[in-house]
């Protein structure tokens, strides 16, 4: 099965689309502007693919899947696809200081991002474009869709309790952590009443 350079760009695409979407489910933690870039970001590589077709039929560029200027420069999108995701799950650690939620998008969006961009990769570098996916490389992309696909459940799991308590609550309890129960505020309201009245 032949692969050429621009599944690069089709795959980083795919990734910053992916990015804009987790962008607007964790609002709270990531600047809103974020999901516009990742998708204006994801406009140029459509972009990119019209202008290699272009050139293509124009005769500036090889037809052959090894030509160098299409694979750099579907290299360098992809490459800036990864290191968006690898940003992205710094600054849930480093700056929000999310830890359980830097985890989960670690496991479910950052690790599987980086195998699979690693396989096609290597995969075109090894063959020049000739992509022939061995039986030992089938099992390993049908085992890491499988912990995907479970990394994503426990992401979004993870996303939705942070969503329904949002930072600005202390605690998950229904009273929150530190909050006094219902009640409380009249019961230490009613022996300061007493006392006013008894003064006067």
């Amino acid at each position: 099965m032949g692969l050429v350079p621009e599944f690069f760009i089709v795959l980083g695409i795919f990734i910053f689309l992916a990015m804009s979407f987790l962008s607007a489910l964790l609002d709270d933690d990531l600047p809103s502007i974020l999901q516009y870039l990742f998708q204006g970001a994801a406009a140029v590589g459509l972009g990119l693919l019209l202008m290699n077709q272009a050139f293509i039929n124009g005769g500036i560029m090889s037809r052959a899947p090894g030509d160098p200027t299409r694979f750099w420069i579907s290299g360098v999108y992809l490459s800036s696809a990864v290191s968006i995701v690898a940003g992205l799950n710094a600054y849930l650690a480093i700056v929000r200081r999310k830890m359980a939620l830097s985890s989960a998008f670690s496991g479910a969006v950052t690790v599987p991002t980086f195998m699979i961009s690693a396989i096609v990769v290597s995969s075109f570098l090894g063959t020049g474009g000739e992509v022939s996916f061995s039986p030992a490389t089938i099992f390993v992309l049908a085992v890491s869709a499988f912990v995907i696909s479970l990394s994503v459940f426990g992401f979004l799991r993870e996303a939705h309790k942070h969503i329904r308590n949002p930072s600005g609550r202390r605690g998950s309890l229904p009273t929150g952590l530190g909050s006094a129960p219902p009640g409380a505020e009249e019961w230490e309201e009613s022996p300061r009443k007493e006392e006013e009245s008894s003064a006067s």
